[in-house]
């Protein structure tokens, strides 16, 4: 239909697509029970292969350009659901309410947005399945090293993410200027850091250790009121040397950090 790329909306779409898009149905573990949201659809690849597989698919696509092409070629399938604006003004309650699993190629300049738009309906989506940069799969997916950003902590406090597979930058048109990578987060049903830490308390602290990147945790953490002497006490007291830097220190070690912390 002479559809023309759009830069504002980041759209890099599958050319070597056959083998990439069975990869992606096969680690999302694409089912006849699960109701699927595929964000930022495009001319519809992966769609074909959802509707295929899964029980429904509800596509959600921001440009306009784009509708006709995906209604001509899915508005019969009665599993076929289009949602036309901006991804992180929908209302997920409201317009989806049912237990979701999400797989979707994103627009990688919202990328961040839109992991946090998902993590806050979690209460219906239980995993998420998504292509984004390369570089970015890596810092969130990483158990340790530099990598490691509030971004990483961020995901980690609601659930886990796996680096799945590695999409060379050949395979997009046009060709972006990075390689691509497809991750999962599995949120958990459990709550587990939630019930130790709440929400606000525990960003209150990761913000504040990574807030200087060349500072290690005793100097970062003296910025939220503590004295160093205070701080290097309670965290001797629970086996964190004061010199370690933020990217350093697990999930596990923070929720102690901020247990001896808030202690009265």
């Amino acid at each position: 239909m002479g559809f023309k790329h759009k830069k504002k909306y980041g759209q890099n779409f599958l050319t070597n697509a056959g083998q990439v898009l069975n990869r992606i149905i096969e680690v999302s573990d694409v089912n006849a029970k699960d109701a699927i949201v595929e964000i930022g659809p495009g001319e519809g690849a992966l769609t074909e292969l959802l509707l295929e597989h899964g029980k429904k698919v509800t596509c959600m696509e921001i440009d306009t350009d784009l509708e006709k092409i995906l209604r001509k070629k899915f508005d019969t399938n009665p599993k076929f659901t289009l949602l036309m604006g901006d991804v992180l003004e929908v209302d997920f309650q409201e317009k989806i309410g049912e237990p979701i699993k999400v797989v979707a190629n994103i627009p990688y300049y919202i990328t961040s947005p839109i992991i946090h738009k998902l993590i806050e309906n979690r209460n219906i989506i239980s995993e998420i399945y998504i292509m984004v940069q390369k570089e970015v799969a890596q810092r969130i997916c990483a158990k340790s090293g530099s990598e490691r950003s509030v971004l990483t902590l961020s995901v980690e406090y609601y659930g886990d993410a796996e680096y799945l597979f590695t999409i060379p930058k050949e395979d997009f048109t046009p060709v972006p200027k990075i390689d691509s990578a497809f991750m999962s987060i599995k949120l958990r049903a459990d709550n587990k850091y939630e019930k130790l830490v709440d929400e606000a308390t525990f960003f209150k602290y990761v913000k504040a250790a990574f807030a200087t990147k060349r500072k290690n945790i005793l100097n970062n953490l003296s910025n939220l009121g503590f004295s160093k002497a205070e701080l290097k006490e309670k965290l001797a007291a629970i086996g964190i040397e004061g010199n370690r830097r933020a990217e350093s220190i697990t999930i596990d070690e923070y929720m102690e950090v901020i247990r001896v912390l808030e202690a009265k």
